[in-house]
């Protein structure tokens, strides 16, 4: 009636808020043991909460890190723009120590408002030096003595503030100078700081990448949060049912483990928030790919960790009542030894084959963008993750029904296979979190190993290449630069070129009386003018002698010049300083030459003209770059600082680049993004495994009794310490043979998706498995302690 039915539901109301605060109060109170119960779920909540809390943070640590980073780029005056009060000259000066990147710029201010570089006040003047907080503890150490050789006659007037850094560790210095003369060669004319342009867009396969790892981290931290709130579960209910026994009904009895579960979660939300405070200042020291992470960055999103705050109490009790459902609480006690019901299979498999479903498109067709795809990629590689851990359960019990109590380990092999056939449940329930972590890590690691192709590396000798512009260094001082590195400490062998451009004289005088745009402009020839010995490394030229030219075609482009045509060197520079170009003709000796496919080639030798400076001679090139190619002793690491050096000290706009064997930035990255991934999914392996240890342990008091029996009896504790290992290795076993079946599934599926090749991690998969082995040896040896001090026969006493 309407009359009674506001009265009705406020009193169901008041019944779920009492039964609740039961629930809440049991978990607060019965001595050491509920206070250590508690606490347990409370960490394992917490634990996962602060990984939760750590990923609703990453929004807000890209966006700062991406602001930072705009506001210290330049902003170059627009075109034709002349010096001003407002404009100041800058050209990058960036280095590398010892594997760090160390990123300067030199600056020269035009006029007195000149813009400033965020984080400093003013700008370095000639001779000055502005640094950030970890390059001045470096310079100052013994370990950056080499470094500091590179800076000489410079003081340090200011030190670099946070809004200019990137991260805290972060190598960055500001030098001013008075040798910038104009735009042109590396040197801008610059109006401004921070530029607000495009925000940054990552590729499909980046965002893949991402995505996936992503989803493979959490997708285990949300099952353990879900084995979390169960701790303590068996003791739990032989609570309930003395609730039973003093009146109260099963629907009472669910609200007052619903209540139980909820304090548990809520303090397990503040544990996680106090463990993500503790996090931020430690977080503050990383960085990956350029981006680094300040304290006061970490903070979550708030829409998104309302969500990680409404969830996880919600995730407590539906679990929790799920469970319920399972167990059946009567006043004389808990049944669990009746025979449960059969798992459906169908079910388990909607939710990989759902997964598949939504990958499919884009394996078919290729890697989409935008939002939509990005959400088809997150819920169909979570639907497939989960799957496994669905899968999980069903695969446990139709092995163990299926086995004897014959096996490896006699006796305590019976008694393992016999524990798990009368209750599987919460073993499966703690090894789901393995798996999935498995299956996830795995996936990741073949689609990071498939997107490095190793047939693109470049092969061959390594060779560090120092080049500088016309600028700094003129082609009148090539000798003098190579002569100055060639002595470097460490240097092996080096060899000197200049390079530049050239174009039909005929075709260059047409277009001095055609307006800019107009009529065709074709691509220049490249110069490159060495001795012989420097260019048999680039080409096969045969023989070769003082005054050689060898012409270099690529197949795919324009012809390239033929001997005795008449070529404009350095047109497009001509151009910029409105000079003539130098006129100067093909010898008609000159030879056809083929490029050799080494790693010099994309960088320093596009098909064009080589010549000798006797055919040619380099000062005729009135824009050149200077390059000289060294090779350095593999035994003395600091070889490479001692050329840093040296080239400072001819031209503090020296570019360095290493080709061949020698490191590469991308395969470096890959590595580390691969190792990083493995590690954090060792350390979710870890924690799941205490989540399988504590359930070990309940299992063990459970069965008190029975162990008390079997001591009585005369059963060797070493028969029953091996029967707990193989309890928790069979359904880990299960488990890995899962996880690395889907894993390679997935990671196929998504290596096809971004049309990469399989290439197994084998060293990575064997971490794993080496981790999970370990998991459970040592569950196996913290049960012991517990194990001996119940097989005791005084257990066996009854009052």
């Amino acid at each position: 009636m309407p009359g009674t039915s506001r009265p009705a539901r406020g009193a169901a109301v008041r019944r779920w808020a009492a039964d609740l605060a039961m629930g809440a109060r049991f978990a607060v109170t019965g001595g050491r043991e509920g206070w250590i119960r508690t606490a347990l779920t409370a960490l394992g909540v917490g634990l996962g909460v602060a990984v939760l809390l750590l990923a609703t943070a990453v929004p807000n640590i890209w966006n700062a890190a991406m602001d930072r980073q705009r506001a210290r780029t330049v902003v170059p005056a627009a075109e034709g723009t002349g010096p001003s009060d407002r404009t100041l000259l800058t050209a990058p000066s960036g280095s590398t120590y010892r594997e760090r990147p160390v990123y300067g710029r030199i600056l020269a201010a035009e006029g007195p408002r000149a813009p400033v570089p965020p984080g400093l006040s003013r700008l370095p003047g000639p001779g000055e030096m502005a640094v950030s907080p970890a390059l001045s503890d470096l310079l100052s150490a013994p370990e950056g003595a080499l470094l500091k050789k590179r800076f000489p006659h410079l003081r340090i007037t200011a030190t670099i503030g946070d809004s200019g850094l990137l991260y805290r560790g972060e190598l960055l210095f500001y030098r001013g100078s008075d040798d910038l003369r104009r735009p042109g060669d590396g040197v801008e004319r610059i109006t401004a700081f921070g530029d607000r342009g495009d925000p940054f867009r990552a590729s499909p396969l980046v965002v893949l990448v991402i995505i996936v790892s992503c989803v493979a981290l959490l997708a285990p931290v949300a099952v353990f949060i879900a084995t979390a709130v169960r701790f303590g579960g068996e003791r739990r209910d032989q609570r309930l049912a003395a609730l039973r026994l003093v009146g109260a009904d099963r629907a009472t009895t669910r609200r007052i483990a619903a209540g139980e579960a909820l304090a548990g979660a809520l303090f397990g939300l503040l544990t996680g928030a106090a463990i993500f405070l503790a996090a931020r200042i430690p977080l503050s020291g990383i960085s990956l790919l350029e981006i680094g992470v300040f304290p006061s960055d970490v903070a979550p999103d708030a829409v998104l960790a309302g969500c990680v705050a409404l969830a996880v109490p919600l995730c407590a009790v539906g679990v929790t009542l799920v469970t319920m459902r399972r167990v059946t609480v009567e006043p004389l006690g808990v049944t669990r030894t009746a025979p449960p019901t059969r798992r459906r299979l169908w079910w388990r498999l909607l939710l990989p084959v759902a997964g598949a479903a939504l990958l499919l498109p884009q394996a078919v067709f290729g890697l989409g963008g935008g939002d939509a795809a990005n959400a088809q990629v997150i819920l169909g590689v979570a639907l497939l993750l989960l799957g496994v851990a669905a899968l999980l359960p069903w695969l446990v019990d139709a092995v163990v029904s299926r086995l004897d109590g014959t096996g490896p380990g006699g006796p305590s092999w019976h008694l393992a296979v016999r524990r798990l056939q009368l209750s599987s449940t919460a073993a499966g329930r703690s090894v789901s979190g393995i798996t999935v972590a498995v299956a996830g890590a795995l996936a990741v690691q073949l689609l990071l190993t498939g997107t490095q192709n190793l047939d693109e590396q470049p092969r061959g000798p390594a060779w560090t290449v120092v080049e500088a512009h016309d600028d700094t260094v003129p082609a009148a001082r090539a000798p003098e630069m190579y002569a100055r590195l060639r002595a470097s400490v460490g240097v092996r062998a080096a060899h000197a070129m200049v390079s530049g451009y050239a174009d039909s004289a005929r075709h260059h005088q047409a277009q001095a009386h055609t307006a800019p745009g107009e009529g065709d402009d074709p691509e220049p020839y490249p110069v490159t003018v060495a001795d012989c010995a420097t260019l048999r490394q680039l080409a096969d030229i045969g023989s070769c002698s003082r005054g050689s030219a060898f012409l270099v075609e690529d197949p795919e482009g324009p012809s390239h010049p033929r001997p005795g045509e008449r070529l404009a060197l350095d047109p497009v520079g001509s151009r910029s300083d409105h000079r003539a170009p130098a006129l100067w003709s093909v010898p008609r000796t000159a030879r056809p030459a083929t490029a050799k496919p080494s790693g010099l080639r994309p960088a320093f030798l596009t098909p064009g003209l080589l010549a000798t400076p006797e055919a040619l001679p380099p000062t005729l090139l009135r824009h050149p770059r200077v390059n000289v190619l060294l090779r350095l002793d593999p035994h003395s690491p600091d070889a490479i600082e001692y050329v840093r050096n040296t080239a400072a000290a001819i031209s503090p706009q020296s570019y360095f680049t290493t080709f061949g064997s020698g490191s590469v930035a991308d395969i470096d990255t890959l590595d580390a993004a691969r190792h990083g991934l493995t590690a954090c999914a060792a350390a979710v392996l870890l924690l799941t495994g205490c989540g399988l240890l504590i359930t070990a342990l309940e299992q063990l008091r459970d069965r008190a009794r029975v162990l008390s029996a079997l001591d009585a009896l005369g059963t060797p504790r070493a028969v029953l310490g091996r029967s707990v290992l193989w309890q928790t290795a069979v359904p880990v076993a299960l488990g890995l043979a899962l996880a690395l079946g889907c894993g390679l599934a997935l990671g196929s599926l998504l290596l096809h998706m971004a049309n990469r090749p399989l290439q197994a991690d084998w060293w990575g998969i064997l971490v794993l498995t080496g981790t999970a082995a370990v998991v459970v040896l040592g569950v196996t040896v913290l049960s012991l302690p517990l194990l001996w001090r119940l097989m005791r026969p005084d257990g066996l006493r009854a009052e």
